[in-house]
Order: C-alpha cells, then structure tokens, then sequence
C-alpha cells in the first residue's frame, strides 16, 4: 500500500482497507451484507461515473500535499469493497504535452499549469490522476470517450501508458498500430470479467490511427468482440461501457435503448454508461434467450465542477454477478448516492448523507432510480473495516 493510501484513513476518520486476494483488483475488505450488494457466491462489480477533472478541480488538488487523493478520499473505503471498482476517464492524462502535439517539460508535482494540463474544452489531467484513482480503490479505466483525442495520438498513448505503470487495467483505446483486444480481461472473486467500452464519438477530433472504439460507427465490431467474449471459455461475464447518450438529459435515447438490448443479446451481462453528466433509470431486462441483463443508462459525474444539483450527483453502483444457467448473470444492482461539495478546505466526492446539503442529492437520485436497491453508509458497515 502507497503513502497515499495510508492517508486516506487520516483525511476521513476510517481505517484503511488492506488489499488481499488476486492481484489484479484492489478489493478484499470485510463487507457489510446489505441484501442487494455483495450476496454470497457473488462476484460484486461497482462502478461510478465520469472523472471529469476541469480546471477548478485540478487547481484545488495542487493546493493539497496528496493532489487529487484529497479529493476522492472520502470515497475510498466504498470504492474498495467491491471485487473489481470501473470508472470512467473522462480524458487524456498525458504527461508534458501540449494541445496540438507540442511539448513542454514540466516539474513532476506540478499538477496545473494551464497549458499542458488543463481543463474544457481540450482536457488533460496528470497522470498522478491515475495513480490517486487506483490507491482509492478503481481497478478499471474506461478510456473511449468524447475527450480521448484531446492531446491526439501521442496522448492516447501517453495516457496508456500512465494507466499501465499505475497497475490499472484500460479499455477503449489503444496505441497506434496496435491490433490487441479493444478489451480489458480481470480476474475478480475467482472468475475472469472483460469489460469493453466505447465513445459515440471524439468531438470531431481526428483519429487517423484508429484509437477509439465508437459504439456507432464501430458497432458491428462492438458486438462482434461481445459475441466473441460469451464464446471463449475463459471469460465468465462480459460487460459493455458505452460512452453515449445526450448531456444533461436525465432519459435514455432511442439508440441507447437499442445499442443497450443488442448488447445484451450478444451475451453482454451488464451495460453501465456513461457521458450525459446526469443520472438515467436503471433497468433489468430480459434477451430473447431468458437471460437476465441490467443496464445503467448513466452514471452521471463521478467528479466534476459542474454545480446543477443532478451533475454533482450520483451513485456509485454495486452489481452482483451471480451463477446462473447461462453463466454468470447480473442480480439487481444496489447504489451509494454520492455527492461532489465545495467546502472552505476543498472539494470532495462522499456518500451522499455525509455531505451538505445531501438531501438534495437522495432526493434526486430516488427520482431517478427510485427507493429500491439505494444503499445507505450503514447498509455498508461504514465501508472497508
């Protein structure tokens, strides 16, 4: 465990969670029985929304000793528990470069400059983003999103790169010339995941070598590599990360619906999206085989410094994959509504009952997702112990 780790149970007055089992995850705690989340014999996926660093909140983690750790650390315990943790970068973080290729060298703790790391509309975070995401508990990077192309090609790569060195998985990108799988493959809770994910598009940024994988324009291949994942023995759950949707609308668009119920046809077990920065219903639907899928149309903003109260708030999401006829399939998901608030000290992302004002937030999220599967602190035994 990092120093950054150690810290986390200072900052929030919890004790830190010790990683154990496979490797490849950051999981392993003692988890608190809610009846949604984490049954036995479960492997148990969480997931949150768009990172979405912009300026003001790179500029608040350069005023704090451990960066963006300060930030996420409140979410750290809950973002543990799950055997594998998924999140969305919502953009490159590509050390030393600028837009448009150029470079420029700067000191490695400077976290904001305004050049080479800034904020909308052309993103770039440090990569100690990436570092700080995978001590708080994510073991998965989706990286197929709007922004991917916002350094260009080298970014891509440099963001790879970054995400490799941190020990994380990625899915959504590649490097030029690479042909390798779209996806990322984890073992978590003694079963293989892959988890694939995809942008509807770059912002019009060129993509001349082929980096992003886009859910419409790539969609044969999107579920061609689904059907090819439910055949391989090795894989025990595929699940779909689709980058989609309109922003700020709180319903799901016609071809979110139809791209969600092919992808579950194709033997995806869960699609969790992402790019709207606003919750969207969750749904449990069934494929013409009798198998049983969910999909989470939006996880909104993760992170972010969008104030609406529907962009600073959230869920993170627990999803139980559990044995069944066909494999593994999703159970009824369960979720944490969280909440991103500006205190005089800086800002956080928390469980929502932790926060100010966050009856805001449950009301919000129970409008969207209603009352059944939302989880409280206490459900969670206060998270890892």
């Amino acid at each position: 465990m990092s120093h950054r780790s150690a810290a986390f149970g200072l900052l929030i007055g919890l004790a830190a969670c010790v990683p154990g089992g496979e490797s490849v995850t950051g999981a392993a705690c003692q988890r608190g029985g809610s009846g949604t989340a984490f049954r036995p014999g479960a492997v148990t996926v969480a997931a949150v929304g768009d990172v979405l660093m912009h300026v003001f909140l790179q500029q608040d983690a350069a005023q704090h000793p451990d960066g963006f750790a300060t930030q996420l650390a409140p979410m750290a315990p809950f973002l543990r528990m799950a055997d594998v943790t998924v999140a969305n970068l919502e953009g490159p973080a590509a050390r030393d470069l600028l837009v448009g290729g150029g470079e420029r060298v700067l000191p490695p703790d400077l976290i904001h400059d305004g050049a080479v790391y800034s904020g909308f509309p052309t993103f770039n975070f440090h990569p100690s983003l990436i570092t700080d995401l995978g001590d708080a508990g994510v073991d998965v990077l989706q990286t197929a999103n709007n922004h991917a192309m916002d350094r260009g090609p080298l970014g891509v790569e440099r963001t790879l790169e970054a995400i490799d060195a941190a020990g994380l998985a990625h899915t959504g990108t590649r490097a030029r010339g690479e042909a390798g799988p779209w996806h990322a493959v984890v073992a978590a809770g003694g079963q293989r995941i892959a988890f694939l994910a995809c942008s509807y598009s770059t912002n019009g940024r060129a993509d001349p070598g082929g980096q992003v994988l886009l859910c419409y324009r790539d969609e044969a291949e999107v579920l061609a590599t689904i059907r090819a994942l439910r055949a391989d023995p090795q894989i025990d759950a595929t699940i779909l990360l689709p980058h989609w949707g309109q922003e700020d609308m709180e319903s799901p668009d016609a071809n979110q619906r139809r791209l969600a119920q092919a992808a579950l046809e194709a033997g995806a077990a869960a699609v969790i999206g992402t790019h709207p920065h606003v919750l969207q219903p969750i749904e449990t639907l069934t494929t013409s085989d009798g198998r049983r899928g969910v999909v989470a149309y939006s996880l909104g903003n993760f992170i972010s410094s969008q104030w609406r109260t529907n962009q600073r708030s959230s869920v993170l999401l627990f999803l139980d994959l559990l044995p069944g006829p066909n494999g593994l399939e999703a159970a009824p998901p369960a979720w944490l509504p969280t909440r991103v608030t500006r205190y005089v000290n800086g800002v956080v992302v928390q469980p929502a009952e932790q926060a100010a004002h966050g009856e805001r937030t449950i009301a919000h999220v129970e409008t969207i997702l209603g009352r059944e599967g939302m989880l409280s602190v206490a459900d969670l035994g206060g998270g890892c112990r």
